[in-house]
């Protein structure tokens, strides 16, 4: 699937006949993915020439309400990449600025979806909104397109447990480190790129060296401070991995975040690399232990339970 990074480089009349999905899409959950699906179905059943996701590079509460913005679920990096995976022809990357945010929505679909983009049906979620002030409600998109010549289909929520999936519950559940529920919400197990930083070393002296990684985006979402089984992607392939979130308080006395990843089954050196970084499960709560053997110990019993839950997730 091509990627379009930058909405304005699209020119007038450069697509023609197009099915079009447009949202946030944050965390790409098993609802986004159902929009996007159906946006393909119809592609296919009306032999539409392609179909087009289109997308935004923040959240628009950033720009819109910023002291009210959530944290994201995925950084524009990692959304796009989890996008491509998915039937489309092309995603489009639309900045999303104060300018963007004040355009009435006959407007936008007047120059962007239909002038620009050649819309003939546009598929959207069940509480997508367009425009200024979310203006565009779902029955306003849909009286648009049978004035203006476009089909609407509005996709319903998927529905778990009697719960509808959306980013809210999924950000909630990430928070409360409900990390089975996140997975059935987003069809894949939580997770952030981080880029492997240099530390103190300070995990070789109690038997567990860890890799010290930065995550860039500030507005990322992260799980909450304590011990997690996790799954680490390198070029060389996916590797298991415990990670302490938190201020290591045993072996620091300094009250600074810090994210240590220890790889089970890896050797060799990481600094200054790129890992993705799957939160499978919490496994405890961090804490001060009296000395560095008694954390050892500690960390042991972590690990002989880090490979039990790996490997019946796998």
């Amino acid at each position: 699937m091509k990627i379009i990074r930058d909405a304005s480089l699209v020119s007038d009349r450069q697509f023609t006949e197009s099915i079009v999905t447009i949202g946030v899409f944050d965390g790409v959950h098993i609802g986004h993915q159902d929009v996007i699906g159906r946006a393909w179905e119809i592609k296919k059943e009306i032999e539409a020439r392609q179909s087009i996701i289109l997308t935004f590079d923040r959240h628009p509460m950033s720009v819109t309400h910023p002291e009210a913005v959530p944290p994201l679920l995925t950084t524009l990096d990692e959304k796009l990449t989890l996008l491509e995976k998915l039937p489309g022809d092309r995603i489009i990357v639309e900045h999303f600025s104060s300018e963007i945010a004040r355009i009435d929505y006959h407007e936008y679909i007047a120059r962007m979806l239909i002038e620009r983009l050649g819309m003939v049906h546009l598929v959207v979620g069940y509480d997508f909104h367009l425009g200024r002030g979310r203006e565009g409600s779902q029955e306003r998109l849909v009286t648009e397109g049978a004035a203006s010549g476009f089909g609407v289909t509005i996709v319903p929520p998927v529905v778990l447990s009697g719960r509808a999936v959306s980013s809210t519950k999924i950000r909630r559940a990430v928070l409360e480190r409900r990390l089975d529920r996140v997975r059935r919400y987003l069809g894949r197990p939580y997770f952030f790129d981080a880029d492997v930083v240099r530390g103190k070393a300070l995990g070789r002296t109690v038997g567990f060296p860890t890799a010290n990684v930065a995550v860039r985006a500030r507005e990322k979402l992260m799980p909450p401070h304590g011990v997690y089984a996790v799954c680490v992607d390198l070029a060389e392939g996916s590797f298991n991995g415990m990670m302490n979130i938190g201020v290591a308080p045993t072996l620091h006395d300094d009250e600074q975040r810090r994210i240590e990843v220890h790889l089970l089954d890896f050797s060799g050196d990481l600094y200054d690399r790129r890992m993705r970084i799957h939160c499978i499960e919490f496994i405890r709560e961090e804490k001060k232990f009296e000395s560095a053997d008694a954390l050892t110990e500690q960390l042991m019993h972590d690990r002989q339970k880090v490979l039990m839950i790996l490997e019946k997730k796998h």
